[in-house]
């Protein structure tokens, strides 16, 4: 039989390490719990702190500092700022139209997978320069039609296939009206009247002068609105 002074530091010592190994057991068992719990995909988390390190904060996920000694990782603050983003194949496929059209020389704005005013307007440039139908929204075939190499060709009157392009369209000629230009009609008909008043628009803003939706165009008539959008309807 072990002597006393040494039986006391053993039974402690067998305590404290099930104690530990309780710990990491729950902790790896309910880990996903932590996340779900709080309404937070992990996977998805995972995806988008990925993109963050890769292509810099695009506003979709949330900054998080840890605390010091806590290898630079709080849950608690995890779970408290991190905003849901959206999920599935859809932000994917729009993150990667964004990429690609970024390294095809068209301004998106972001890689965050959204769609919004910059994105719409990129898609749109590139349906017009390649001669698709304009729709401004992310899809597989427009993914396709980017990566494999569209070869149409710029039409003088495209055709608007989605209210999303129309509208784009509608507010861009309502912006450049409110600027002293004269679009004609908001009617989201990319018209020849629209069409000569965007280049009157970019060659006095010192722009590449195209005639057509752009994100840059749309990006500085935001800027010149002053009030972060572009002109909508009164």
């Amino acid at each position: 039989m072990l002597p006393k002074r040494v039986m006391v530091p053993l039974i402690a010592f067998l305590v404290l390490s099930g104690g530990v190994g309780a710990n990491v057991f729950l902790f790896q068992s309910t880990g996903r719990g932590v996340f779900a719990g709080r309404g937070i995909d992990a996977e998805a988390w995972n995806i988008a702190a990925i993109e963050a390190a890769e292509f810099g904060d695009t506003g979709s996920i949330g900054h998080v500092r840890g605390k010091a000694g806590d290898n630079g990782l709080d849950l608690a603050a995890l779970a408290a700022s991190t905003q849901p983003a959206p999920s599935g194949d859809k932000l994917e496929t729009t993150r990667a139209i964004q990429r690609e059209l970024q390294i095809r020389g068209y301004e998106t704005g972001s890689r965050d997978g959204v769609v919004g005013a910059m994105t719409r307007g990129a898609i749109m440039a590139f349906e017009h320069d390649h001669g698709l139908p304009l729709t401004g929204e992310a899809s597989d075939d427009l993914l396709k039609s980017i990566v494999l190499g569209a070869a149409g060709k710029p039409s003088a009157s495209p055709k608007i296939e989605s209210s999303e392009a129309r509208d784009a369209i509608r507010s861009v000629q309502r912006s450049l009206a409110k600027l002293g230009y004269k679009p004609g009609n908001p009617t989201g008909n990319l018209t020849p009247e629209t069409a000569r008043a965007i280049r009157a628009f970019e060659a006095d803003q010192a722009m590449a002068v195209s005639g057509r939706i752009s994100g840059p165009l749309i990006a500085r008539l935001e800027r010149l609105a002053g009030t972060g959008r572009v002109a909508a309807a009164p």
